[in-house]
């Protein structure tokens, strides 16, 4: 079973320290309707050397999957 610490972030699962800027992205699924919506946080900041952020990174896989789906 996953458990989710609220103060992770989802696509690199390391912490996000106070001060650090980040992005939540509130979902809905079946699995979490007897208590609403739930959120997941991710690094909107660049670590060092890294072109794009955990934010940017998460989307643009969210992208490439959507195009995948509708090739095929």
């Amino acid at each position: 079973m996953f458990i989710y610490n609220p103060h992770e972030c989802a696509y690199c699962r390391s912490q996000i320290a106070a001060g650090q800027r980040w992005v939540r992205e509130k979902i809905y699924e079946s699995a979490y309707t007897a208590g609403g919506p739930h959120y997941l946080r991710y690094h909107a900041d660049l670590f060092d050397g890294a072109e794009v952020s955990c934010w940017e990174k998460h989307r643009m896989e969210l992208e490439i999957a959507r195009t995948a789906a509708r090739a095929a």
